[in-house]
């Protein structure tokens, strides 16, 4: 039993329809929605690749390419299209109810009573919550007022909404910026865009010659190692150390973080050294630091509390800047675009306002390294700052209510707390949900870095395998759930189970690879 609202199942609202500049950040050949078969988008690809040439005339089908996110949504319906002919072929029964869910109580015998907004309440034996991305609540006081977007997606609707000429200050200078300032020249926009961030760093480009490395320092015996030696928690100084090293394995050399870092560029400078960096060879230190998506929701588990928030205090901004990087062939467009005085570059973000008066977005900079001080004036405001994972600030009725009832706990790291062999919601009291779990950004505190496809598919394998484990423990005790059915995760659809299992996603959805 699925449960989405929204008209199509499968792509959520990063991979929807939209331009065809909006490219994945990773390489075809590295994108899978199947956890044991990592070539399974370019399977696809080689099968309908030449179906969908019309609608995407720029791109080069090719294992080595950044391809259109809108693409990769294609194949995620297809995917989930497939998975219920399997379901189907099998005998097992797909219900489809495209409604939001609003509400849950865990019942006396463990049965879970689902409520929707317009569709009853429906009984179930298991639930995967899997709620996408919430929406951003860094301005929340410029809500509703006309000209103002708190979110880039789709941007196609957000084009149509602007005109050709008119200013455009777009909050962020990460992906989701680069991917509104974009978008807005593909729609034929002309007129100056500002992307304004409080640090006002843009992120690294993507190396074109880059690999999947295995770690060798790395490891889980060798953070449990670190552990033991300190009491059961790793420190972040050993983290960095291994990182070092590692970095140091795959370069032959030294870990020269000035280089990696390239913090005294200006922006355009700092975009074409990029450039050039990407293009020419390996980006050694990138492979390292995507590989460790193996491991690192482990690294996080282990890591001490005071740990964890040293890291997202001082570490965290500048972790996002390197760790996610954008395509060559996207930065080549970003950089002839400040050539071009197009785009400017702001940091030191101090806050944002709306002037009624005049009515018009004041964005007011100071950049306390050089002291430069401005008020960005525009008539339309794009939130380009990201999703927001807090949940004691959503106000989506579901997590409002899980909260309210004590089924659910925040996480200080973001999301909810969770238990973490098996993803299962830890309520206020401390204990595991026997029958609830969570997949993505809402499960950020317990994993960190869950805005990974091969993250998603290889946690949301685990907890496939923690469901039908729990399945056939009631049928050997005789307790069959009585209805078989489908359970489907749009970030990750290789959760092919059968009897009641429930997957409520009212929420909108972003992933980020």
């Amino acid at each position: 039993m699925l449960f989405e609202p929204q008209s199509k199942a499968g792509p959520g609202y990063a991979y929807q329809a939209d331009f065809e500049c909006n490219l994945l950040n990773t390489r075809a050949d590295a994108m899978s929605a199947v956890a044991n078969d990592k070539q399974h988008f370019m399977k696809w690809l080689g099968e309908h690749g030449s179906d969908h040439a019309h609608d995407f005339p720029d791109t080069l089908i090719d294992g080595n390419e950044f391809l259109p996110r809108s693409l990769f949504g294609r194949y995620l319906s297809d995917h989930f299209d497939n998975a219920q002919a399997l379901a189907r072929k099998h005998g097992v029964q797909v219900t489809r109810i495209a409604s939001e869910v609003t509400d849950l109580i865990t019942l006396a015998d463990q049965t879970v009573c689902l409520d929707t907004t317009d569709a009853g309440a429906h009984m179930v034996d298991r639930v995967v919550l899997c709620m996408g991305n919430l929406p951003s609540t860094n301005f929340s006081h410029l809500q509703g007022i006309p000209g103002f977007l708190n979110s880039p997606y789709p941007t196609q609707t957000m084009a149509r909404g602007i005109p050709k000429m008119a200013p455009v200050c777009v909050l962020g200078t990460g992906l989701s910026a680069i991917d509104a300032v974009l978008s807005l020249v593909e729609a034929g926009h002309c007129g100056k865009i500002i992307l304004a961030s409080r640090n006002g760093r843009l992120p690294s480009v993507r190396g074109i010659f880059n690999k999947s490395r295995t770690l060798e320092q790395l490891t889980r015996k060798n953070i449990d190692a670190f552990a033991s030696a300190n009491g059961g928690a790793l420190k972040l100084t050993d983290v960095f150390s291994v990182l070092e090293q590692e970095v140091k394995s795959a370069t032959g050399g030294a870990c020269n973080i000035r280089e990696i870092m390239n913090s005294g560029a200006g922006i355009l400078d700092y975009i074409s050294s990029e450039i050039a960096l990407a293009s020419n060879a390996e980006r050694l230190w990138q492979s390292v630091i995507y590989s460790t998506n193996s491991v690192i929701d482990y690294v996080w588990h282990r890591l001490s509390i005071e740990d964890k928030r040293r890291f997202q205090k001082t570490f965290g901004s500048l972790w996002s800047s390197y760790r996610v990087s954008f395509p060559v062939k996207n930065a080549h467009k970003l950089h002839a675009l400040l050539r071009a005085d197009r785009v400017l570059v702001f940091g030191g973000v101090k806050s944002v306002n709306y002037n009624g008066v005049d009515q018009i977005f004041e964005t007011r900079i100071h950049d306390h390294e050089t002291g430069f001080r401005t008020i960005v004036e525009s008539e339309h405001l794009i939130n380009a700052t990201g999703y927001s994972v807090q949940v004691t600030q959503s106000e989506v009725p579901l997590i409002q209510n899980l909260l309210k009832r004590n089924l659910a706990e925040p996480s200080e790291f973001g999301g909810f707390k969770l238990d973490f062999e098996t993803g299962r919601l830890i309520n206020s009291g401390g204990l595991s949900s026997p029958n609830v779990s969570v997949l993505g950004s809402l499960a950020a505190g317990t994993y960190f870095w869950t805005n990974a496809m091969d993250m998603n598919v290889r946690l949301a394998k685990h907890q496939a395998e923690d469901t039908v484990k729990a399945i056939l423990q009631k049928q050997g005790a005789g307790k069959i759930p009585s209805e078989p059915i489908i359970l489907f995760h749009h970030d990750a659809p290789d959760l092919l189970l059968h009897r009641r299992v429930s997957v409520a996603s009212p929420a909108t959805h972003h992933q980020s690879a």
